[in-house]
């Protein structure tokens, strides 16, 4: 296979709401509790507008991204025994990922996307499943058949531990997207994933909160603990990539935006095309930036490219 991914599955439920209203912040990411979901899924009934229902999970998002643009792509993680869980694994099957190592209990995992009328959004994710997911449930030698396996974090401990793990005996290129909920933990937490990982995307604003730095000084200090190739994205001013012989500004691409939840995660999926496809450091940036632009122009996963 090129890639498998590793992370969470979740349903994403997108909906149009006014943020002040809800006391939310934009540009917000934070695990919920079952209380806080079903209060809020009470108000949304009357003060958001559905807009998309669709599968969810920064990795899974990748994965699916990159199927759709012909690559090769299987997945491990967690989803509940329910409507839900059979949701999350037909959507993937839909594409061709291989998800015979994805594993079921209990419930799956939910998230809701509130989306302001300026395209910000708030994310809360209610983890169930996900958090569930133990080292021996991963197949290692299903991994080593991969060229990239490509990881978002948990948000749990127990299948956070095991991504460190997996990390360290694997003989596939890792790729790692921690997010912001991990970052919050600090940059000790990612050290022993960070050692193994040959390219790095997060956001600005994760290097800025792991670091404490703006995101060229912070880039260095991540690219110290081993990483050989760093991506930062920077919204509407594009991307910044470090890499041990090269450091280049890549511009963004002027588009509609209707709704930016897991742009970032398709920017990866384009960025990795570029590397399974030989192409330059300059090269992969662009083709990830061209795919995120796309991403953008509608709700959910219907608007990811659909071959490169």
């Amino acid at each position: 296979m090129d890639v498998v991914g590793l992370g969470a599955l979740n349903v994403d439920m997108v909906y149009e709401v006014d943020l002040a209203s809800f006391g939310l912040e934009a540009g917000s990411e934070r695990i919920g509790s079952y209380e806080e979901f079903k209060a809020l899924l009470e108000l949304l009934k009357n003060k958001g507008k559905l807009r998309a229902k669709s599968g969810g999970g920064s990795a899974a998002n990748t994965i699916y991204a990159l199927a759709r643009m012909g690559f090769s792509c299987g997945y491990l993680g967690k989803v509940g025994k329910d409507e839900e869980g059979n949701f999350l694994l037909e959507g993937l099957n839909r594409v061709g990922v291989d998800t015979d190592k994805v594993k079921r209990n209990k419930k799956s995992g939910v998230c809701l996307i509130l989306l302001g009328k300026s395209r910000d959004r708030s994310i809360i994710v209610l983890p169930n499943a996900n958090d569930t997911l133990v080292y021996p449930e991963l197949d290692i030698d299903y991994i080593n058949k991969a060229e990239f396996l490509h990881m978002s974090s948990f948000l749990g401990k127990i299948p956070f531990e095991a991504q460190k793990k997996i990390a360290g005996k694997t003989k596939a290129k890792v790729s790692f997207n921690p997010g912001e909920p991990r970052a919050r933990k600090g940059l000790k937490e990612l050290i022993p994933i960070l050692e193994h990982t040959f390219i790095l995307f997060l956001s600005q604003k994760e290097v800025e909160i792991l670091t404490g730095k703006d995101y060229k000084k912070g880039a260095r200090v991540l690219g110290g603990y081993g990483t050989k190739v760093i991506a930062c994205t920077l919204g509407a001013k594009g991307s910044y990539l470090l890499s041990r012989e090269k450091e280049l500004e890549v511009p963004p691409e002027k588009t509609e935006v209707v709704d930016t939840t897991g742009a970032g995660d398709v920017y990866t999926a384009g960025f990795l095309a570029g590397l399974l496809k030989k192409l330059s450091l300059s090269e992969c940036a662009k083709l990830a930036t061209r795919a995120a632009a796309q991403s953008i122009k509608g709700y959910g996963r219907d608007s990811y490219p659909n071959g490169i």
